[in-house]
């Protein structure tokens, strides 16, 4: 009998390593990460959020990748996208995996992949920042406002380097009231719950 249990002994643990680890994410999932340099840190400082990038988590030929605004709009491996900074993922409330719905955002996606990334956070659709696209996606897509956009001027504009950030990418002709939507608005959405 001790034989038996011994030989099932590696049958056991390799079952057990592969229930260990189930998949945690869905597609649809939205991924929030805190970058270095800058101007990601104006973002943090001036939105009042640990976060300032984000996109959205698709499974794609057996791996899980991300939909995201960067230069230009693409999708990116997951491993490779935490390699620029620590992720938190968050999710709609009540969706059922796999749904029409959520496949929906992918479809939406094909209008803005390849786009030139928006570093001035104009609300039009002619080049995208990570946070609009991942708002676009699920209000084109699902009809689900996230969040409301706010104007520029409701941010916190004070800090210095808010400041040199602002002068560095408008000069003296900073849109105050642009719309935009911020990575900590969308994280703080009540219609989203914490993941991993």
């Amino acid at each position: 009998m001790k034989q038996f249990i011994f030989m099932l002994m590696p049958v056991f643990a390799l079952f057990v390593s592969g229930c260990a680890q189930p998949t945690v994410y869905h597609d649809g999932d939205i991924i929030f990460q805190t970058t270095a340099g800058d101007r990601g840190k104006a973002i943090q400082l001036a939105t009042k959020s640990t976060y300032n990038h984000c996109g959205i988590l698709f499974s794609e030929n057996g791996k899980w990748v991300v939909y995201e605004a960067v230069q230009p709009v693409k999708k990116t491996s997951l491993a490779d996208f935490n390699k620029r900074g620590n992720g938190t993922v968050m999710r709609l409330k009540n969706t059922v995996p796999g749904t029409s719905d959520i496949a929906k955002l992918k479809q939406v996606f094909k209008d803005y992949e390849h786009k030139n990334y928006d570093d001035a956070f104009n609300w039009s659709d002619d080049r995208i920042y990570c946070s609009e696209l991942v708002y676009k996606l699920y209000e084109k897509g699902m009809g689900i406002k996230l969040c409301e956009p706010r104007k520029l001027r409701d941010f916190d504009l004070s800090n210095p380097l808010v400041k040199e950030q602002l002068r560095l990418q408008y000069g003296n002709n900073i849109p105050l009231e642009e719309p935009m939507v911020a990575p900590g608005d969308i994280s703080a959405s009540p219609l989203l719950q914490l993941v991993k």
